[in-house]
């Protein structure tokens, strides 16, 4: 039998609400890196959008590490 593994619905807001901008994470504060070179994570705790460099995996506003 197979299984079917969902989508996960956390990263999909709702029709109608706004993502927040959550800012930059602390490495990307720290080294002062353009915005331009960031990359886009989705907090599903927030319900939003913050940038970080490279690796970066924590959000700055709750600290979750879970997309």
């Amino acid at each position: 039998m197979t299984t079917v593994l969902q989508f996960p619905h956390a990263r999909v807001r709702k029709p109608g609400e706004p993502a927040r901008e959550l800012g930059l994470g602390l490495l990307a504060q720290t080294l002062g890196v353009r915005r331009e070179t960031l990359s886009g994570h989705w907090c599903s705790r927030c319900n939003g959008i913050w940038y970080g460099f490279l690796l970066e995996v924590t959000c700055p506003v709750c600290a979750n590490r879970h997309g």
